[in-house]
């Protein structure tokens, strides 16, 4: 089943990053522009998603950024992924659960977003736009092969001829 939220292995534990609508709201406002006339224009989602995901390529499983063809701007990656933490709310730091509000989120995003290179903050936020837009299906861990049984050993034939 698609999720709208995902995962994600940041900062000092693993995330869940959501994007609900007050901070999709909050996305669009912070990612708009001001138009010829002065006027502050608010930037539907679905153009930062965009402009994160040109110039993003998936070569042999692993996703490649062509910086010729992006469009992404830092700035707006960093909003997706602070408030990414805000609507996921939560994390695992060292096998304990934290709560993630709007300063933790500030706190982290200052931290470890902003000493981060641009493209895998790029890459970083254009997956959690890919699942709050296009939703995602995490991978489902694959059974445990049971071990192998032993095959019970045959008493070797005595090859004695008879008498």
């Amino acid at each position: 089943m698609l999720s709208a939220q995902i995962d994600l292995d940041f900062a000092d534990g693993r995330y869940l990053f959501a994007l609900p609508l007050p901070q999709l709201e909050e996305l669009e406002e912070r990612c708009g522009y001001t138009d010829t006339k002065g006027n502050r224009r608010r930037r539907g989602v679905i153009a930062v998603y965009g402009d994160l995901i040109a110039g993003l390529d998936v070569q042999d499983g692993q996703i490649v950024a062509i910086p010729q063809i992006g469009q992404a701007s830092g700035v707006d990656a960093r909003h997706v992924i602070r408030l990414g933490l805000i609507g996921g709310a939560s994390g695992i730091v060292e096998g304990q659960p934290v709560k993630v509000d709007a300063l933790v989120a500030r706190s982290l995003c200052e931290r470890y977003v902003d000493p981060m290179p641009i493209v895998k903050r790029w890459t970083m936020a254009a997956a959690i736009l890919k699942a709050a837009i296009e939703g995602y299906e995490p991978k489902k861990a694959e059974p445990a092969v049971e071990p192998a049984l032993e095959k019970p050993t045959r008493k070797r034939r005595s090859t004695s001829p008879k008498s």
